[in-house]
């Protein structure tokens, strides 16, 4: 048994893979720059198509937000911090937290997901 442990604990602390590991705490920022040209990125970004789907539009109403009873979320804008206008175009992501249109448009633009609560905004196809 004593000479299994050996063998295996031996073949475990062989890595394979360690000529390929880079150590990224010690390179430049011109040297973190190239490596990014060189790996790209993935983008988990929203087409058009999709970003129409999964946001439910409407007009920003002051009086609707108090018969409903809303938090002080619902008025304003998380990503660029600013309130609601009276008739301004909101939309509302499945999670149902609300921005203004543009703003998680660019948002979505970038990422598949919710800036407040991190949940999916469209489902990954997987």
């Amino acid at each position: 048994m004593l000479e299994a442990n050996l063998f295996f604990g031996a073949f475990a602390s062989y890595d394979r893979h360690r000529d390929m590991r880079m150590d990224i705490d010690d390179m430049s920022y011109e040297e973190l720059l190239a490596l990014e040209e060189r790996i790209g990125s993935v983008s988990t970004a929203l087409s058009e198509e999709q970003f129409t789907k999964c946001l439910k539009r409407s007009i920003y109403s002051q009086v609707a937000l108090e018969v409903n009873k809303s938090t002080v979320d619902d008025m304003k804008c998380i990503i660029c911090q600013e309130e609601y206008a009276e008739g301004e175009e909101v939309g509302r992501l499945p999670c149902e937290h609300r921005y203004h249109v543009c703003c998680i448009g660019q948002w979505l633009g970038q990422k598949n997901w919710c800036p407040v609560c991190k949940a999916s905004a469209v489902p990954s196809k997987g």
